[in-house]
């Protein structure tokens, strides 16, 4: 939390994007504000994009927002309006509206609500986590889809809200590549989604910035180095040309102690304790060239904001 980060002085420059809810169900999610809207016990099977047609579920949303923006925190006696620990505001993680075929529906709410927090908190950037599907306001953008479905939503149209300070792409070949199992497709499929928005961004968002939000690849190995060394020359070379990318996040780093899930963990010293490796899903393998290649990552960015 915020709250704790602000006093870990082994990173002194630590910031934190908050997001304010997710899409999926994980941690309750837009789904819980409909549960909740509707009186419907905890754990009601519930579409989250219900989110979006329900107003009452929309407002106990943003009296979350207000609530946490305006808290003060409790060991600094900072508001996190005026927190520099803080680095912006995710309104929310990969939003999805699969009913609404216009794409309508998210473009509205993400400009209202982003108008939301920045009437609140003037210090902070908004974001909104997208995974960058191209929709109907770019018709001849959307063969650069992955798949046919837009999920209901529109790169270009949703960050062109004035209130959205950057935008936000996720970056998942493994799912998403039409030849996932090749490593050398994936790693090509990979760096051409992040070039065409970087594009995108330049042309249709006036240089609007963009960040690589969540972006990782499975098993730890030789096509995981492939795909984060290509990251890692993408991000760079964009920093040191004053580029549209800005910044890349990866899913996920974790502390030794934490049980990789999903097969996507990277952990500091290159693998897992013992202690978790039979709650691993992937194979135990040390994958310290891929911790090498963040750390890369992360110089780029900093030199970009301490010139």
């Amino acid at each position: 939390s915020p709250t704790h980060c602000a006093r870990v002085s082994v990173f002194p420059a630590a910031q934190v994007m908050l997001t304010l809810t997710n899409y999926w169900s994980e941690f309750g999610g837009m789904a819980q504000y409909v549960r909740w809207s509707r009186g419907l016990p905890d754990g009601t099977q519930v579409d989250s994009s219900a989110f979006f047609t329900d107003e009452r579920a929309q407002q106990l949303y943003i009296d979350f927002i207000t609530t946490v923006t305006t808290r003060v925190n409790t060991l600094t006696g900072v508001p996190y309006c005026n927190d520099p620990t803080i680095h912006s505001w995710d309104l929310a993680n990969e939003p999805r509206c699969d009913s609404d075929s216009s794409a309508s529906a998210i473009a509205a709410w993400i400009d209202k609500t982003a108008a939301h927090v920045k009437g609140l908190d003037s210090n902070h950037m908004v974001t909104v986590g997208m995974e960058g599907f191209f929709g109907n306001s770019t018709p001849d953008l959307q063969s650069a889809n992955p798949y046919p479905a837009q999920h209901g939503v529109d790169f270009v149209r949703d960050f062109r809200s004035p209130h959205i300070d950057f935008a936000c792409i996720h970056m998942y070949a493994d799912q998403w590549c039409p030849c996932k199992d090749d490593d050398s497709a994936c790693v090509s499929w990979s760096v051409k989604w992040v070039q065409s928005h970087i594009q995108v961004c330049e042309r249709y968002l006036g240089g609007k910035p963009l960040v690589l939000q969540e972006f990782g690849k499975r098993p730890a190995g030789r096509g995981r180095t492939a795909l984060f060394t290509e990251m890692s020359g993408l991000l760079s070379q964009s920093c040191s040309s004053s580029g549209v990318l800005q910044g890349a996040l990866v899913w996920m780093f974790a502390h030794e102690s934490y049980p990789d899930y999903d097969g996507y963990t990277v952990y500091s010293r290159g693998a897992p304790d013992q202690s978790v490796v039979d709650q691993c899903t992937q194979p135990v393998v040390e994958d310290k060239h891929s911790v090498a290649l963040l750390c890369q990552m992360c110089r780029a960015v900093a030199r970009v904001e301490t010139s």
